[in-house]
């Protein structure tokens, strides 16, 4: 069983607490790993033996579309549409944002919430070491100061140690290990587009202009990263105090630039994504193996999954046959569940049932509430507001009622809003809703006028209909305003419930 006790402090429990293991890649779809999608045109045997150890859940969601909502959702247990408010914009001054955001605010960061309680702050109150490793995303300076410290960095949101950048192909490109660049950002290096791929802007060996460290290569940051991250767990190993361990590891691909090292070019079937999915995959297999050679794993939770969907077009399945988002309709930065319907493992060796599955609905953001659960630890009345603990699924049981029936999704690139309840999921149009303040404008469903997709209100069923093909809306619109009001209800509680 898992360790569910109330206790007040670990030190004073008669258990031995778990470490716990948080590895997210970056922009890998459900149907990439062959234990998701048997059809997939990539091999995943190192996330494939993951799930044959663990609980595979095939209906778990990210917080929203994109990585630094769906981040801050993973590390608050809160919904980033939360922040739609106009306490939001005096954290950016209004010269930074585009017309969208002025309308419809910032995205949520951190870095805007010092004191807010996150995963590592959480960990931190229960004695364990925290560490991050890869892509933060959160808020991070890109200047030293006259010392040569950064000012913000993931040690200010509860983590002991972090190596690693804020973004793939943004810069600056340079390591940052705790509080300094590793080699300093002191050379320009120009836009680069990507090469044989469908939109080269977003695929391929893309990046964009910016300072970057006199050695860096793209080819060899995952290779880094993994160094890094064998060493800090190598180092929890040999720690005097034997204190737990909570690391995020946050592998930033298969997110371009799709720099795959040259052992696995030309490997798979889905050409360069796929060749970059492989180069992740032998990542994941080697903290894997580094868990068991510190005979760590007995007692470590390995969580598995990715920010959003996939960067893959309709061309590129109909080019290579292989399907990043598996059944699921559309990309990343969808709201059809391709974008936000995650491939999700959980692993626990004698605590969750090896090679299991669990269909039920899931949120990154129930990680909040089920850690602090497994820990004994009480989340306060402003934390975790829209998460779920779901220990009892990880222990197998099935719950007489759904642990979550249902879930608001965002789009932050048309600031758009879906609802999904029990069956049903309603998307509104782009450019019409304004969410603030705990309420959302228009109050109503309103006639809509644009042609395209996104223009207009799609209502889907999920049951008969899961590939979200065909739009319900005009045939149900009883069901459209039930929704509807489900979604404003939802905002003015300022809580899922």
């Amino acid at each position: 069983a898992l360790l569910l006790a109330p206790i007040t402090t670990l030190q004073a429990a008669e258990v031995t607490p778990p470490n716990i293991l948080i590895i997210l890649v970056d922009d890998m779809g459900w149907g990439d790993p062959q234990c998701f999608n048997p059809q997939s045109k990539i091999a995943t045997p190192n996330i494939d033996r993951l799930a044959a150890a663990g609980m595979k859940f095939t209906n778990a969601h990210a917080g929203a579309s994109i990585c630094v909502p769906s981040r801050y959702s993973l590390l608050t247990g809160r919904m980033p549409y939360r922040n739609w408010n106009t306490a939001a914009t005096k954290q950016t001054k209004k010269t930074d944002l585009s017309p969208l955001e002025k309308k419809h605010f910032p995205q949520p960061q951190l870095q805007h919430e010092p004191g807010r309680l996150n995963l590592a702050t959480l960990m931190k109150h229960q004695g364990y070491a925290t560490g991050c490793v890869g892509k933060w995303h959160q808020g991070m300076s890109t200047k030293a100061e006259a010392d040569g410290t950064l000012k913000m960095t993931p040690l200010n949101f509860g983590f002991d140690y972090y190596f690693g950048f804020d973004a793939p192909e943004q810069g600056p490109y340079a390591f940052i290990e705790n509080r300094r660049f590793v080699v300093a950002p002191t050379e320009m290096i120009p836009d680069h587009p990507g090469e044989g791929v469908t939109n080269p802007e977003t695929q391929g060996a893309h990046w964009r202009k910016g300072l970057a460290a006199p050695d860096w290569k793209f080819d060899s940051v995952l290779s880094t990263i993994g160094g890094k991250a064998d060493a800090w767990l190598t180092k929890q190993s040999t720690n005097a105090d034997k204190a737990p361990f909570f690391l995020y590891y946050a592998i930033p691909a298969p997110h371009a630039p799709w720099a795959t090292a040259v052992e696995f070019k030309g490997k798979s079937g889905a050409g360069q994504y796929g060749d970059y999915v492989m180069n992740v995959d032998a990542m994941i297999g080697q903290v894997m193996t580094t868990l068991d050679k510190l005979k760590l794993r007995d007692n470590t939770l390995i969580v598995f999954s990715s920010d959003n969907g996939p960067v893959w077009y309709a061309q590129d399945i109909e080019k290579f046959g292989h399907r990043a988002s598996g059944p699921w309709n559309g990309m990343k930065g969808a709201l059809t569940d391709a974008g936000h319907r995650m491939p999700f493992i959980a692993s626990w060796p004698d605590k969750i049932q090896a090679g299991s599955s669990c269909a039920e609905l899931i949120c990154f953001t129930d990680m909040m509430a089920t850690f602090a659960s497994l820990l004994g630890e009480k989340l306060p009345a402003d934390a975790g507001e829209d998460s779920f603990d779901i220990s009892t699924l990880l222990r197998g049981e099935k719950p007489a009622q759904p642990i979550r029936n249902g879930m608001v999704h965002v789009n932050y690139g048309s600031y758009t809003l879906a609802i999904r309840e029990g069956d049903w999921k309603l998307i509104l149009p782009s450019g019409i809703y304004v969410t603030q303040d705990g309420t959302i404008t228009p109050d109503r469903i309103v006639e809509t006028h644009g042609k395209g997709p996104n223009d207009k209100f799609q209502l889907y069923n999920l049951r008969t209909d899961p590939g979200e093909s065909t739009n319900v809306f005009a045939q149900e619109p009883d069901k459209a305003k039930e929704l509807f009001a489900a979604l404003q209800a939802d905002i003015a509680r300022g809580r899922s419930r």
